[in-house]
């Protein structure tokens, strides 16, 4: 399972993407209707390997792989047809909440003749004796008019953008096991694409992941569009951008995403995952926003903001923080901090090394951004305490005091990077969920320190603050109005200049 990811309107002081602002919820999805409607009959068989007990006791699952079929028929709005095969009988099936108004049509059968599902509140009851074939439809259109966010279906720019865990429906189990597989056909002058990923047998528009990813799945986007991919060592970017509605043309998107790569794979050495998806559509507000989803392959939407424009993209901080969760392992909720806090952190410093931030602008922002994050009274740590000010500049402050801790007991010999270098390496990813014990442990083993394990005990498990003022003489940095003072005889004057700095090979 991969866990989404949304930053909302990070900071009221930062400047480093002056009206760019992000989202990043903890579970979510996107935007706004296709020019040329059309309708997908999805066919699917599933499979998974356990009991499920949801809102009734459920059958067990069967452990056969799960295949889905999925084509498309023209109709007035973009709808979908679904049909499913699943190998044994898993008695209740729903969708993401949000979406389960639009699921219509539910039945169950198939060469016997068709039954009509007892739908009770949110789930369907398919009461199959052995094995089952389950059909309904899914008002996509329709979802995307009405619910319109990133959760469930969002239309914009003439495309439809809505995870698979709006649309097929799934087992109710505490932990489904085994295989999903789903194929989409769609009609000319449409396409699909999606984060999941391609089916390894190399079946064409083919796609499959673990039905415990269906739940957090990744993004799915269905219109008119052209997709094109752009590369980066053994990693590959998609892009498919809205035809309409984004005041940039295609090969500046694609600048606009390849800036944002190149950055981060100088950062890692190498651009650390080898598949995302990047779905760029005209947001409705003037700040830029942003998601991210890893269910079964990372994917990314952007809302580009009213201001974006070709002189103004350049300074956009969003594609970056945005690619960077792409690149991390996913973690459980109570642990988000650490995801935003780290690319909240590590964003301006890829951004700063490629030479898109001014030095001080680089401190300005830290400076005033980071008191944000400090704890207030009743604080029980970052682990417990998740407003908007500990979940974003919280997470970074740790993030930072760890980087200065790591390089000054390593005589500068180590630092944040190479804890996050060794993470990638390990399998890090969106769609990998790792546990905070293993990050913290890979971490300090990567550097051969303990810090981010005593970091970890000072402020995520209590409410423990950093003494800022102390930290920014030491480092010797310093605001005089809104200029930015550097002391080179500081004490820690040398990692001042380091974080910012493209470190030798």
């Amino acid at each position: 399972m991969g866990v989404s990811s949304e930053l909302s309107l990070r900071s009221s002081v930062r400047t480093l993407g002056a009206a760019q602002a992000v989202e990043h919820e903890y579970e979510g999805r996107a935007d706004r209707l296709p020019r040329r409607a059309a309708s997908l009959l999805v066919a699917f068989v599933a499979a998974a390997s356990c009991a499920r007990p949801p809102i009734r006791p459920s059958a067990g699952v069967g452990t056969s792989p799960a295949s889905y079929d999925v084509s498309t028929l023209v109709v007035p709005s973009l709808g979908l047809a679904v049909t499913a095969t699943f190998a044994a009988s898993p008695d209740w099936f729903v969708v993401d909440d949000d979406a389960a108004p639009f699921v219509h049509d539910v039945e169950y059968g198939g060469g016997g003749g068709w039954r009509a599902a007892r739908r009770e509140g949110l789930a369907w009851q398919v009461p199959c004796a052995s094995g089952c074939a389950v059909r309904y439809g899914f008002a996509l259109a329709e979802a995307a008019a009405q619910v319109h966010d990133t959760d469930t279906a969002l239309a914009a720019g003439g495309l439809v953008v809505a995870p698979p865990s709006a649309w097929l429906l799934r087992p109710t189990a505490a932990s489904p096991v085994g295989r999903l597989r789903f194929h989409v056909r769609t009609p000319a002058g449409t396409s699909f694409a999606t984060g999941v990923r391609p089916s390894p047998d190399g079946a064409p528009d083919t796609f499959e992941a673990d039905m415990a990813d269906l739940e957090e799945a990744s993004y799915a986007v269905f219109g008119s569009f052209r997709s094109e991919s752009i590369a980066s060592g053994s990693g590959r970017v998609q892009i498919v951008a809205a035809p309409r509605g984004i005041a940039l043309a295609e090969d500046q998107v694609t600048a606009w995403v390849r800036s944002a790569v190149d950055g981060i794979a100088d950062y890692y050495g190498r651009f650390p995952v080898d598949r995302v998806l990047v779905i760029v559509v005209p947001g409705e507000q003037a700040e830029t926003r942003g998601k991210t989803l890893g269910g079964g392959g990372p994917a990314v939407l952007v809302r580009a903001g009213t201001n974006v424009s070709a002189s103004t993209v350049g300074d956009d901080w969003v594609m970056t923080h945005e690619l960077l969760h792409a690149t991390l392992p996913s973690l459980a909720h109570e642990h988000a901090w650490l995801g935003e806090g780290i690319a909240t952190y590590v964003e301006p410093i890829v951004r700063t090394r490629a030479g898109r931030v001014p030095v001080d602008r680089f401190w300005r922002d830290l400076i005033e951004g980071l008191p944000q994050g400090l704890p207030s009274a009743g604080d029980q740590g970052l682990d417990r305490t998740h407003t908007w000010g500990r979940t974003y500049w919280g997470g970074a402050l740790l993030c930072f005091v760890v980087d200065v801790r790591i390089r000054e007991v390593s005589g500068q010999k180590r630092s944040f990077d190479d804890a996050l270098r060794a993470i990638a390496a390990a399998g890090g990813g969106a769609e990998h969920v790792w546990d905070v014990e293993r990050f913290v442990q890979e971490a300090d083993r990567a550097t051969e320190t303990t810090e981010m394990a005593r970091a970890y005990r000072e402020l995520a498990l209590a409410p423990g603050t950093v003494d800022l003022s102390v930290l920014w003489r030491r480092l010797g940095v310093r605001l005089s109005g809104t200029d930015v003072v550097f002391d080179d005889t500081a004490p820690l004057a040398s990692i001042t200049t380091a974080i910012t700095s493209r470190p030798k090979p």
